[in-house]
């Protein structure tokens, strides 16, 4: 059974999510914005075992190399994104005028990996159209979606490695998933596939 605890940060209103094993205790975090008092506080206490990046845009990935250096969590980031942790360039932060510290990936995944946190098994899915490399995390019934797919919405296409033609069919991905699901986006509110089956101009 898995907990999750969400805040609000930076200016770009990110979320992050600090999920829980409930039975190990084991934590990760679902993207990291920034190293402030405010993720400090967000974190403390729990026994981070892993960062679990979404994509590796600046401002998902801002906070990455000081809470690793301060928690010990391993780096998690598809292959195809990676080269985003050292380079501000490939994160967007050079053309944005925000902050990037150089950070490495500890573990890459691809499409259908798994990771385990505790007793929980955390299953990755690919799903490019906002980056090449853009990923869900999928565990018990919830899915992180990053900026893949939004309340009614879905990520923008426009940034280099953008494509709408991916996005589509990673929305459709997501829709075909059997049952229902809480969704839990980067930006925005939460929501349920059923409800965004239903409503999402973008998954039609």
């Amino acid at each position: 059974m898995l907990e999750v605890k969400s805040a609000v940060f930076g200016s770009l209103q990110n979320n992050c999510y600090l999920i829980t094993d409930v039975d190990s205790g084991e934590s990760a975090l679902v993207d990291c914005t920034e190293y402030s008092d405010k993720m400090k506080k967000f974190i403390d206490g729990a026994n981070l075992k892993y960062i679990l990046l979404t994509h590796g845009h600046f401002d998902h990935i801002g906070g990455v190399e000081s809470v690793k250096k301060n928690t010990g969590a391993k780096v998690v980031i598809s292959a195809q994104d990676e080269k985003m942790l050292s380079s501000s360039r490939e994160s967007l932060a050079a053309f944005a005028g925000a902050f990037h510290e150089n950070t490495a990936a500890d573990i890459i995944v691809n499409d259908g990996d798994e990771l385990l946190l505790g007793n929980s098994v955390i299953k990755v899915i690919l799903t490019p159209g906002h980056t090449k490399g853009g990923v869900c995390y999928i565990c018990d019934n919830k899915i992180f979606t990053g900026d893949t797919l939004f309340f009614c919405s879905c990520g923008r296409t426009d940034f280099p490695g953008g494509s709408y033609t991916e996005i589509v069919e990673s929305l459709k991905r997501i829709a075909a998933l059997d049952g229902d699901y809480t969704l839990y986006p980067g930006h925005d509110r939460i929501s349920t596939l059923s409800f965004e089956r239903c409503n999402n101009p973008y998954m039609k």
